[in-house]
């Protein structure tokens, strides 16, 4: 009988697909990312079939959209359905030891979804029991940080120092974590998922780490083109105002969050060398999703744009794929489960119980001309009025938003940074509109919510402009100063203080003028000051921050 293969999925947060060097991305410093592609297979087309934290992972998990699952966008409520088959179940049915490590973003976060062990490390947890890194960090003698993977509140998208040292950071802690699960597992066939935090904001970077990037020439993002239903004039909402030096150091923090999880990963691949089962495990690099990071003048992600939607992907397992190739087929995290059960040799339908749900994926190990309606690729996020779903095939992307039904078209040959939408415009190749919308509606109408599509076309919701501070991709979200870290067992007053020294902490390097200034509209303090007064917080502890009397 031929031996099982190991999985490793190792899986960052919010990881943008232009983001390894040996992917044609010079400026990028990731000799591990590198290594993989080197010995892999890279899927240069590869995307996010839903970009936002919740529902991408659910999509990886399950191989199905959130028409089953329930998850269309980032929401507190557990899956709607228990009872549908997920990865690490199927091969824990088959024999596998499955576990994950790091961030998982399941609700209730412990909800296993068939991992036998859980070793978890969550942006915001709510309990230190529930969290294996901040028992770590209290283990050893940090048990006081707060704020373990940066501050969110008021200064979310702002480069920011660790709290912790490079030794104990989560990032490192994950591919640490891994290798101690390793060790004790080996050598039966496992599944392994590793979860980074980063670089998903905030950029809290180690001392270890300052000024990576220095001597690197960054590119440079691509110009705002901010359209209806998005605000487009000049915004400091969206940071459009930021001086040339500000929006270097966010892009340099953003690509050292990306090196600090590449020196994690290769922590996991020298142990799998060391043990001699590098060649025996499937290893699958991707991510959730991507990160505007200034691109077309946002930040963030849950937007149909590239920047966004679409993510690395390497697979290295030299039995069934060749060291060094390229693959320019689309392929999407629901593709990770079907392709997984057809390298373990695992029937989807091995209980009559799965065959209620169809897979919305393929394995890469398909042939194009065996894969459903793989000449397009989709991606979905949002219901109601805050849905968008779009399509894409090689040349052209079509996107419907349902708040208005407004139309977006892009020509991806000639517009490759997606500045000019062809939708409403004499130059709109009206054929080829036609057969992408026309596939656009039938896939939602397949895998999208219920009734969103209604005689033959997607519903449209009045149109609602909404403030700036409320609209995706903003780089002054209200939502983050919500984010108030409550897990550890003290006094909210103790708690309140001790976020204003980690905020000042975190920020030392930017001078005692900055946090009062870091928005010139009063609209941003006020919202950030409603919700700390909630956290517990008081005034005078508020001006230590706001530096009004």
């Amino acid at each position: 009988m031929p031996e099982k293969p190991n999985f490793l999925i190792l899986f960052p947060d919010q990881q943008r697909h232009d983001t390894i060097h040996a992917a044609g991305f010079r400026h990028m410093k990731t000799p591990n990312l590198d290594r993989l592609v080197r010995e892999g297979c890279l899927f240069s087309n590869a995307y996010s079939p839903n970009p936002v934290c919740v529902p991408a992972r659910h999509y990886l998990m399950t191989g199905t959209t959130g028409r089953d699952h329930g998850y269309f966008h980032n929401v507190s409520s557990p899956i709607t359905d228990e009872g549908i088959p997920t990865l690490p179940q199927m091969l824990s049915d088959h024999g596998y030891t499955t576990a994950a490590v790091g961030k998982m973003h399941f609700l209730p976060p412990r909800r296993h979804h068939g991992f036998d062990e859980m070793h978890l490390m969550e942006e915001l947890p709510h309990f230190r029991a529930e969290d294996a890194y901040a028992e770590y960090l209290a283990a050893q003698g940090l048990e006081d940080i707060q704020n373990l993977h940066g501050v969110r509140p008021y200064v979310y998208h702002h480069p920011q120092c660790a709290l912790v040292p490079w030794e104990h950071h989560g990032e490192n802690w994950v591919g640490k974590r891994a290798v101690e699960f390793l060790k004790q597992n080996g050598k039966r066939p496992f599944f392994l998922m590793c979860g980074w935090v980063k670089p998903h904001p905030p950029w809290n970077i180690p001392a270890e780490w300052q000024g990576h990037y220095d001597d690197v020439e960054l590119p440079e993002p691509i110009p705002r083109s901010r359209a209806k239903p998005f605000h487009a004039a000049p915004s400091d909402w969206f940071g459009d105002h930021d001086s040339p030096e500000l929006r270097r150091q966010i892009r340099a923090a953003y690509y050292t969050s990306v090196s600090m999880v590449d020196r994690s990963v290769g922590d996991v691949l020298a142990y799998l060398d060391h043990a001699g089962l590098m060649d025996n495990t499937v290893i699958i690099f991707a991510s959730d999703h991507g990160e505007m990071l200034q691109d077309k003048g946002f930040y963030q992600k849950a937007l149909p744009y590239e920047s966004a939607a679409r993510i690395p992907f390497v697979v290295r397992y030299p039995k069934r794929f060749a060291p060094g190739t390229r693959d320019t087929r689309f392929v999407d995290l629901l593709d990770i489960l079907p392709t997984a059960l057809d390298l373990a040799g695992i029937d989807y339908n091995y209980k009559k119980a799965h065959s209620r749900y169809r897979l919305a994926g393929d394995s890469v190990l398909t042939p194009q001309s065996e894969r459903r309606d793989r000449a397009y690729q989709r991606s979905e996020c949002g219901t109601r009025a805050g849905r968008w779903v779009c399509l894409r095939d090689n040349r052209y992307k079509y996107v419907y938003s349902y708040n208005g039904g407004l139309e977006q078209f892009y020509d991806l040959q000639s517009d490759p940074s997606e500045l000019h939408n062809l939708a409403g415009t004499d130059r709109l190749p009206q054929e080829d509109f036609r057969r992408i919308k026309a596939k656009c509606v039938e896939m939602e109408e397949l895998w999208g919510p219920e009734g969103c599509v209604v005689n033959g076309a997607c519903i449209a919701f009045p149109y609602n402009a909404h403030p700036e501070h409320y609209q995706e991709g903003s780089k002054f979200p209200f939502w983050a100063n919500h984010q108030f870290q409550v897990f550890q067992d003290k006094p909210t007053q103790d708690k309140a203080r001790r976020y204003v020294d980690e905020i000042h902490q975190a920020t030392a390097d930017c001078g005692p003028a900055f946090l009062p200034n870091l928005h010139p509209d009063p609209t941003w303090a006020e919202n950030w000051l409603e919700q700390f007064r909630k956290f517990g917080g008081d005034d005078t502890l508020a001006q230590r921050v706001l530096g009004k009397p």
